[in-house]
């Protein structure tokens, strides 16, 4: 049976309906919070970086832990998928400068358009410009030897390829209760931004969160194919 490492930064964005289809499908998983555990030694069948609201530049160690074992992995050419964050921290632990972004992304966003398609089926299937859910403020430049997989209108890199590793921007893996969550504790920091508007997103999720988890699934489908799991 195959064994994910699912590396969790905050308590408050975990695996969500990842977490699902990989229990469909017989996955076993081990899922550590990097800030209080070690990253285990044992080697697994892939590997998942998840999001957090710090930023791959921070000086914490567990985040520099994490970019070893990224680097390390795809020397070993075992799949990882880094989510937010975890695509920052690939795009930094293969060179790439990671910075500020031209504008928050916060919200659902129908913009995404694939780049590379005959060098990748990670999208097959999925139809371009496509929805998603975001929540970020940094972008990073591609690193040498990746391929680009995706943009959106403000940010370029949107998803990227670099060997077995993949990174991807945007949130796939939300649930309904994740995003009022990451909501209310938010309020303040979001009411300071005045293209952001909470009540809208929260009146939007009945309605769009179902493409979301569609997206996921084909995603998902070819992620596996991809790699051979």
């Amino acid at each position: 049976m195959s064994e994910f490492l699912i590396i969790q930064n905050t308590k408050v964005e975990g695996i969500g309906t990842l977490g699902d289809l990989f229990k469909a499908d017989g996955f076993s998983t081990k899922t550590i919070l990097a800030k209080n555990e070690k990253i285990p030694e044992t080697r697994y069948d892939a590997i998942i970086v998840l999001g957090a609201p710090e930023s791959a530049n921070d000086d914490l160690p567990y985040l520099k832990q994490e970019m070893v074992l990224i680097r390390d992995s795809v020397k070993r050419d075992i799949p990882v998928l880094g989510i937010c964050l975890g695509s920052q921290l690939i795009a930094k632990a293969f060179g790439a400068r990671v910075y500020s972004g031209p504008r928050k992304e916060i919200g659902f966003y129908n913009d995404i358009e694939f780049d590379n398609i005959s060098q990748s089926k990670l999208f097959d299937g999925i139809k371009s410009p496509f929805l998603a859910f975001h929540w970020h403020g940094d972008t990073f430049d591609l690193p040498k030897n990746a391929i680009r997989l995706a943009h959106s209108v403000h940010y370029q890199n949107q998803a990227i390829k670099i060997g077995s590793a993949v990174g991807i921007q945007f949130h796939l893996e939300v649930d309904e209760s994740t995003i009022r969550l990451w909501l209310e504790k938010s309020k303040e920091e979001l009411g300071k931004t005045d293209y952001i508007h909470p009540s809208i997103i929260e009146k939007q999720i009945p309605e769009k969160i179902g493409v979301v988890r569609e997206n996921l699934r084909v995603f998902y489908k070819n992620f596996k194919s991809e790699f051979n799991l």
